[in-house]
């Protein structure tokens, strides 16, 4: 396992501190504090962090100064700036100091891991670059040891990085007194002298100068000195100690064969080009070098150049000419072998009583170091590379976790509201079971007698028939509606359901079907996928004012991964779908959509229930819902139904067997009923003795249970509701088995979702809320082996 990377804090504020400490250390990093500057810099050069977070504010000095402290000690460690103020001259003068990088607290998680990961990363890639730099370095240094002109490198701070052996011996230093120095320490007193001043002025301007001066460094001595700005900020020098020549300018035609001799022993190529462009003298490494001889015109010297290098340096010659002065190209000299390399070829015009006599020119092969930094470059590309898709990365990370998060407050959204919407259709199941139950009694009280009150009463049930389909749509949504799963044809029952949906919609919409020829059978409750085709074909007519063409489409789907709450789960599913060329949905309402009672037709027409019990279902049955829209385009609803295999249907737990009839005692038995709800007991307890039996009642399974101790003898049927306070009405049937073990018991219940244990041999029904008069009779007969019920009683009683 690799090591953890440490990250120093230094920050005078603990809670500062603690925050950042926290977020770093999730991510895995190992970090470090100090609260002051000073402190900082030690534990720094203790700990050699891999990153730092330094504070702009300390209370013992300034981050400023500790970062250049710091930048000294390792030019390498990335260091990010922070600070409340964000003053564009605060990050200016914490870049000047040596930072990397500027924040402005306070300071998000996400931001600072991102900043840290990437100047960590960048750091990484500094590393690599500087050893390569560093190789190439070494190698440069072997070329330069070779060559005769005294060399040598310092880092923008003046510091010297290199100095060639012919450079020390020019000095009278060693290297140890040299090397790692500033150069005023090494030579004070130079600031005044004309080579400083040329190093200042590249610094400055970036751009290469040659000076021919005296050099206060080695006795005032006149060198001639090239200065070049170094690809990293510093400058690299070249100088020669020309006193000599200069002293022998005024006899230079009486020594022109002494001059010679010098050229000769340079160990780089070297020449002398006459004012007319006609050679005068090519040096002996030169002629080594090409290996044959080399004609005195210009046509013979350019023939040895590379063919692509030809015309730059005919263009830099013909420049360097006519402004008479210097000049540097650099081209491709063919080898005694054939092979061309680099070279940078220098050309210095000689004049004579100010009148240019002769060229005097080098040739050093720098092919080696354009390797070294062609290499270099390939390294910072490719590291470049990677930590751009390192970051790509990052971000599709960031926007599949940010998209996860979204689907996950959506379901947590619509589970809180089904949860919401149980209770509250469990609430109103008890409501509507007094109010049917008691228009009921009182209709079969009245007999017919009264016609107006007849029709009060009809319309009365019609109302609480219409609260108790509301409160089905809001268990569908909520998933506690009851299904009945079972292998399905899709194609069937869209085929079935077709005569339906037209006399529904009406003659403007056109209906039209693409039906799947291999399509897999699904797992479904057939009556409930009825209902969703009708919920969704009404809100696609509805969506078409002047009409158009409603498509009701089957297929086979395999799903990924969803990407909405409403959607499945990866798998296979069997999916219908309800096209329409309607006005479409918003984008801004997209997500409201299955929200139960949000609507957006008038007041009056629509409950703002259809998706949400389309969606009920759906999830309900294992499936999902996917919605495709685009405004004044039209709407595609699909619903996705788990696919059925011989698994799934193997698996389904088979229907419990209805008890032995029981023998047929004369009159009526007595029936114990339990239910916490006043209103719904009443009710009961009434249609129970219009069917002709007795009623015993309790307000809870303690009472129920001291009932049964007390009449045991009498009680045949015990009816308990499942949702009660304090003991359930399993927890109830289970302790009165105790006593009783065949005593028949029939639940009752609001939740449509609650299923009788599998513990409960003797009666498997469940009568869920709201129940007429005539479905409890004919569960209790069924329950206590009888035949006949409420209406038989009713027959009964009118005779």
């Amino acid at each position: 396992m690799p090591a953890k990377k440490t990250i120093l804090i230094i920050e005078d504020e603990p809670h500062i501190v603690l925050g950042l400490k926290d977020a770093l250390e999730f991510e895995g990093f190992r970090v470090a504090s100090a609260g002051k500057g000073r402190d900082g810099v030690t534990l720094a050069k203790h700990e050699k962090p891999d990153a730092v977070l330094l504070d702009l504010m300390l209370p013992d000095v300034n981050g400023y100064k500790v970062c250049e402290d710091l930048r000294r000690w390792n030019p390498f460690v990335p260091i990010i700036m922070l600070t409340a103020r964000s003053q564009e001259l605060d990050k200016i003068r914490g870049l000047d100091a040596g930072a990397d990088d500027y924040l402005v607290k306070p300071v998000g998680a996400r931001e600072l891991l991102s900043r840290v990961g990437l100047h960590l990363a960048m750091a990484r890639v500094g590393r690599e670059a500087n050893e390569a730099v560093r190789h190439s370095e070494r190698r440069l240094a072997e070329v330069l040891e070779a060559i005769g002109e005294a060399v040598y490198a310092m880092d923008r701070d003046e510091s010297i990085l290199f100095a060639n052996r012919k450079a020390l011996e020019m000095w009278n230093k060693r290297e140890e007194e040299v090397v790692g120095r500033r150069l005023l320490e090494v030579f004070p007193g130079i600031e005044n002298g004309k080579p400083y001043r040329a190093y200042r002025q590249v610094l400055a301007t970036g751009k290469p100068l040659h000076v021919e001066a005296m050099a206060p460094a080695i006795g005032d001595r006149w060198i001639g000195l090239d200065v070049h700005p170094a690809p990293q900020g510093g400058l690299v020098v070249a100088f020669r100690d020309i006193d000599e020549q200069k002293r022998a300018e005024a006899r230079l035609r009486e020594s022109e064969e002494r001059f010679r001799l010098m050229l000769e022993a340079l160990p780089q190529a070297a020449f002398i080009i006459r004012a007319d462009g006609n050679a005068e003298y090519y040096n002996q490494a030169l002629r080594d070098y090409v290996g044959v001889p080399i004609g005195a015109d210009r046509a013979a010297r350019t023939a040895l150049h590379h063919p692509d290098d030809q015309a730059r340096l005919e263009a830099a010659r013909r420049k360097g000419v006519a402004a008479g002065k210097e000049y540097t190209v650099e081209v491709r000299i063919r080898r005694h072998d054939g092979v061309y390399r680099w070279h940078r070829i220098h050309n210095r015009p000689i004049r004579f009583e100010g009148r240019i006599e002769y060229w005097l020119g080098t040739a050093v092969d720098i092919n080696d170091m354009r390797e070294a930094n062609e290499l270099l470059e390939r390294r910072v590309a490719e590291r470049t590379a990677e930590l751009e898709a390192a970051n790509r990365r990052l971000a599709g990370q960031i926007e599949d976790r940010e998209r996860a998060e979204a689907q996950l407050r959506q379901a947590q959204r619509i589970e809180a509201v089904g949860q919401l919407t149980s209770g509250v259709a469990h609430d109103f199941s008890n409501l509507l079971t007094a109010i049917i139950g008691n228009l009921e009694l009182l209709d079969a009280r009245l007999g017919g007698r009264d016609p107006t009150a007849a029709r009060l009463l009809a319309a009365a049930q019609a109302g609480a028939d219409r609260g108790a389909r509301l409160t089905a749509q809001l268990l569908a949504f909520s998933r506690q509606q009851p299904m009945r799963p079972e292998r399905v044809d899709l194609n069937r029952i869209v085929a079935g359901v077709g005569g339906l949906l037209r006399s529904t919609i009406g003659a403007t919409v056109h209906i039209e079907t693409a039906l799947s020829d291999a399509l897999w059978p699904a797992l479904a409750d057939a009556s409930q996928i009825e209902l969703v085709l009708l919920n969704l074909t009404i809100n696609a007519r509805d969506a078409m004012a002047l009409g158009g063409t409603i498509r009701i489409a089957t297929g086979n789907a395999t799903l990924g991964r969803p990407r909405r709450a409403e959607e499945p789960r990866a798998g296979d599913y069997v999916m219908v779908s309800v096209a329409d060329t309607g006005s479409g949905i918003p984008p801004d309402i997209l997500d409201k959509v299955f929200d139960p009672f949000f609507t957006t037709k008038e007041v009056g027409k629509g409950s703002g229930l259809g998706l949400s019990q389309v969606l009920g279902v759906a999830q309900q049955l294992g499936g999902g819902v996917s919605i495709d829209t685009r405004p004044g385009e039209g709407t595609t609803v699909r619903v996705y139904l788990p696919r059925a295999d011989a698994a799934e249907l193997g698996a389904q737990r088979p229907a419990a067997a209805h008890p032995a009839a029981l023998p047929d005692p004369a009159g009526g038995g007595v029936i114990l009923l339990v239910d916490d709800d006043s209103d719904v007991r009443a009710v009961a307890a009434a249609m129970l003795r219009e069917a002709g039996h007795g009623v015993i009642e309790a307000d809870s399974g303690d009472a129920a249970l001291e009932c049964l101790e007390r009449d045991a003898a009498q009680i045949e049927l015990m009816i308990a509701d499942i949702a009660m306070p304090g003991m359930s009405g399993f927890e109830l049937a289970h302790a009165a088995r105790l006593g009783r073990p065949n005593l028949p018991v029939l639940f009752i219940t609001g939740y449509s979702g609650l299923a009788t244990p599998p513990d409960e041999p003797l009666s498997a029904e469940v009568l869920r809320k709201p129940f007429r008069a005539a479905e409890l009779a004919a569960r209790v007969a069924a329950a206590l082996g009888r035949e006949g019920g409420y209406a038989q009683a009713e027959a009964a009683r009118s005779s």
